[in-house]
């Protein structure tokens, strides 16, 4: 109740705040979003799109996708040595590793959950389109899409450098530098960041301090090149590390309480195991634009590849066995694209895509303790091939003078094939003797067509309101683990879902405030569920759920110095057709039940304050609802509120100082929960969000 009130304070903040401003000539900047694939003004995109400048993430301290991720309405993430989004009820699919949202950076998409992350150091602004997007991006893009936009190149030189240090030694340093080797022909940017925190953990077992050390980087290159006006040929390339160890991670007993645990009972843990994983990809880029007199043609062609090794010791037992995980993929992009180059009146945009996915897994498994036969090892090799072929097209018709009508879609074939070989082999009692093995090989294709169909209505220049219909997509596919049968008792089908959305947005109050707000009902159907049957973990397709809700974002500034803005997404999720089994393999209807890992709300309500001497000052507040980390609806964490404040001074010659708290209150707040269903002994894996970190900082613009 005490969470309710708190979040019905931060709404009543908002719009009372928006309510009440000082009069002024002073207007917001217009906003140009791509999210059609053409450049449209934000109030002409009929469906909920948020967008954060530059200024933006730099003013509230967001620094990578989980930032991003914060900030958005009914969007959470559940981090366990890899990030699953969860985005109006949808969740991430294990067996495929994919994201329900996926990001694009330079026209790479990644919706791989392993990493899942996208350097923000030279970024214009973020675009997230929140809901379904089949029609245009097609696969993955089931939830939605986080399109990062990098900077436009400059003649001039320019760039920043920035450095924190903060609580657990905590150190961040980020540089963005770029300009022309040949004015208006040939420029050249190179920027990156760098983390890294020295943890807290302690390991009981052997004593080791600070075993949840980590580091990260991301280091990206562009060259453009404009030989003539009508053309542009532009390279990226980028390099992302990142080395996690041990999570601020507790186990609790079943039938205990998961919320009457905190943070402080993870300073010590108790591991006879290694708990860390290495994250790794590069990725390379080749967009080409030439204007013609009637369209811009576009290709873009990309390549990616991931390689992720982890050893996890989540058994609370000393026995020396631990999960593991040995993942690599390579990924090949190829998009030809026309499009018509205004941004208001008739629009449109057509294309082909071609995409290559090879996935190869050495190592994934774990180590159990298995009664009279000792200690055993389970694996399965597995190599798995992938090949999407798709065409999509859309149109934005005007009529009546004040109405648009866009009308869309997307045919795509998605082929899968995979090597499977599962082993089951003594560790301790008969080293080397195989208990079980099976081989299977399949491969299957899915066709499907992605519509979508939305109405604009034009209220004015700067206020409009929309009806959206829109599907989604997450490929189907094959059961790793497979101890028996082929290719019919081992697929499972692809989840989809369709949206249907009513919204307004826009521009008010003498252009001081933008105005989102939506409502939306979502069916989902085939969702993918993963179950125990014995000691094997096993993918297939409940029937159907729904999830409706609400959403709102304002962005308000009275004057220059003041703004003031708010998110906040309320959603009600059900399972509608869904059966689970537990780890003896008996069946628990879950019907009704809430879907797991979504949060009832979310909030995030911020007020900024810059002096004309340039002191500046923010407060932000974000909240979380009750949310369940289980079909079942056996665990469920709290709600929570946690608030971040940041002070500085910007000096007129570029530079600036600042200091910042990061969950003011260190409130101990849960954001991931494991159940370990397959030994009902085993604990709970609790996880917790960070606690307290104060820091100071300084960034330098040239």
């Amino acid at each position: 109740m005490r969470q309710k009130r708190v979040v019905c304070a931060m709404v009543s903040m908002a719009v009372a705040s928006l309510l009440y401003g000082a009069e002024g000539d002073y207007t917001l900047e217009e906003v140009t979003v791509s999210a059609n694939k053409i450049e449209e003004k934000i109030q002409d995109v009929p469906q909920s799109v948020s967008v954060l400048s530059e200024s933006t993430l730099e003013e509230r301290e967001i620094k990578d996708v989980e930032g991003i991720i914060d900030e958005i309405p009914n969007m959470s993430f559940s981090p366990l040595y890899f990030q699953s989004i969860n985005f109006r009820g949808i969740n991430q699919s294990t067996f495929t590793s994919n994201n329900p949202v996926t990001i694009y950076i330079d026209g790479v998409p990644q919706s791989n959950s392993y990493a899942y992350e996208a350097s923000l150091a030279n970024v214009d602004h973020v675009e997230v389109l929140r809901g379904p997007q089949g029609s245009l991006y097609g696969k993955d893009s089931i939830g939605g899409i986080i399109n990062i936009i990098t900077k436009s190149p400059q003649n001039e030189w320019g760039g920043t450098i920035g450095v924190e240090y903060g609580t657990d030694h905590y150190t961040y340093t980020t540089m963005s530098v770029g300009g022309a080797v040949v004015d208006d022909v040939l420029f050249v940017n190179v920027n990156g960041d760098y983390a890294s925190d020295d943890g807290y953990i302690t390991n009981l077992y052997d004593g080791e301090k600070w075993i949840d050390e980590t580091s990260k980087h991301n280091i990206g290159v562009n060259v453009t090149w404009k030989p003539i006006e009508r053309l542009s040929v532009q390279l990226s390339v980028s390099d992302y590390y990142n080395r996690a160890g041990a999570m601020d991670i507790v186990g609790v007993p079943a039938g205990e309480n998961i919320n009457s645990y905190s943070r402080s009972d993870t300073k010590f843990q108790d591991w006879d195991g290694e708990n860390k994983i290495t994250t790794k990809s590069n990725s390379q880029a080749l967009n080409l634009k030439y204007a013609f007199d009637a369209m811009d043609l576009t290709s873009t062609t990309t390549h990616k590849k991931v390689e992720a090794n982890g050893t996890f010791d989540l058994d609370a037992t000393y026995n020396g066995l631990s999960a593991f995980v040995d993942r690599k993929s390579d990924t090949y992009t190829q998009e030809l694209k026309l499009s018509s180059p205004n941004k208001e009146g008739f629009r449109w945009v057509a294309g082909l895509y071609y995409e290559k996915e090879d996935i190869d897994y050495p190592g994934y498994g774990r180590q159990y303790d298995y009664g009279s036969y000792g200690s055993i090892h389970i694996n399965d090799d597995s190599t798995q091939k992938a090949e999407t072929y798709a065409a999509f097209g859309q149109v934005v018709v005007p009529f009546a003078s004040q109405f648009e009508w866009t009308l869309g879609g997307r045919v795509q074939r998605i082929e899968k094939e995979i090597d499977s070989d599962y082993a089951m082999t003594s560790i301790d009692l008969y080293p080397g003797m195989v208990f079980d093995s099976h081989h299977y090989d399949a491969k299957n294709a899915w066709t499907a067509f992605l519509p979508k169909t939305a109405l604009l209505y034009k209220i004015n220049d700067n206020l409009s309101t929309y009806a959206s219909i829109s599907t989604g997509y997450l490929p189907g596919g094959f059961n790793n683990y497979a101890t028996t049968g082929g290719k019919e008792t081992n697929m499972f089908e692809p989840q989809k879902s369709t949206n249907y959305e009513v919204g307004v947005k826009g521009n008010m109050l003498d252009g001081t405030l933008f105005l989102g707000a939506n409502v939306f009902y979502m069916d989902i159907t085939d969702i993918h569920i993963y179950t125990y049957v014995g000691t094997i973990m096993t993918a297939s397709n409940a029937d159907k759920a729904h999830s409706q809700g609400i959403e709102f974002e304002a962005l308000y500034k009275p004057i220059p110095s003041i703004e003031i803005n708010g998110a906040v997404g309320l959603i009600q999720t059900e399972y509608d057709d869904y059966k689970v089994y537990d780890y003896s393999g008996s069946l628990i209807p879950a019907e009704g039940n809430k879907i797991e890992r979504t949060p009832a709300y979310t909030a995030k309500v911020g007020i900024g304050y810059t002096h004309p001497s340039g002191f500046y000052g923010r407060v932000d507040v974000r909240a979380h609802g009750e949310t369940y980390y289980n079909p079942e609806n056996t665990i469920k964490a709290d709600a929570y509120v946690v608030g971040d404040v940041k002070a500085g001074y910007r000096m007129k010659s570029g530079l600036d100082v600042y200091a910042y708290v990061q969950n003011v209150t260190d409130e101990d707040y849960i954001i991931n929960a494991q159940a370990q269903t397959l030994m009902p002994s085993y604990d709970t894996l609790v996880m917790f969000g960070e606690g307290r970190r104060v820091g100071v900082g300084f960034k330098y613009t040239f």
